[in-house]
């Protein structure tokens, strides 16, 4: 049973260790969070053109898709973080991180495309202001609106490789943080049973040695 001694007593999970997985799960809601709202947006954004007609195919389908996708990797990602014990984190951490990699792709090729093609979007709203009746109002907040989304593109393309990495470390943290609280619990378990086989022992010895006393005393 004293075998496990000849290893040092492991330590406990340190208080840096948790306040760095604290700041990792809060950081992580927040990203989840920006994301969500960001995908919310592009997608209603998306959903908007397509119903007002203010844009062609190739702009509100991929605003669409892209945003409908964002909101997937958040729901992964929080009900991996919310079960990382269980089978769900091995299968939804890394489809939520391969998902959120390929949408940052997706999101930076999306925001290049629109800056890229700016200048021939507003010259459709231009030649079909009249058509869509669109008014000067709405032509200004579209124009500026194209520039906005495509930033956006940018940000939310970052918090997805940012999420990737805080997502990783997050759940390697919790699993290295529960293994080494599982080594401590056994490692106290063994000393206590070792503790109540001594006291055991003791109190054999003891009663042999007041049964020796007897035996001498009252020639048994």
């Amino acid at each position: 049973m004293a075998a496990y001694r000849r290893e040092r007593r492991p330590k406990d999970v340190s208080c840096c260790s948790t306040c760095c997985r604290w700041i990792q799960g809060k950081l992580l809601l927040l990203i989840n969070l920006v994301d969500f709202i960001g995908g919310v947006g592009i997608m209603a954004f998306g959903f908007y053109v397509f119903d007002k007609k203010y844009a062609p195919d190739y702009v509100y389908i991929p605003l669409a898709s892209i945003g409908l996708f964002v909101i997937c990797i958040v729901l992964f990602s929080c009900m991996g973080a919310g079960c990382w014990r269980s089978c769900w984190a091995c299968c939804l951490y890394p489809l939520s991180g391969i998902m959120g990699l390929m949408v940052a792709i997706g999101e930076i090729v999306a925001g290049s495309l629109l800056l890229a093609y700016h200048k021939k979007y507003t010259q459709w709203l231009d030649d079909n202001q009249q058509k869509y009746n669109i008014n000067d109002g709405e032509l200004k907040r579209l124009k500026d609106g194209v520039t906005t989304v495509a930033v956006g593109f940018f940000a939310l393309a970052f918090l997805e490789v940012l999420r990737f990495c805080v997502s990783k470390g997050y759940k390697r943290g919790k699993r290295y943080d529960e293994e080494q609280r599982n080594i401590l619990a056994e490692y106290e378990e063994l000393e206590s049973q070792e503790r109540a086989a001594l006291r055991s022992q003791e109190r054999k010895e003891k009663h042999k040695k007041l049964r020796e006393h007897y035996k001498q005393k009252y020639n048994l």
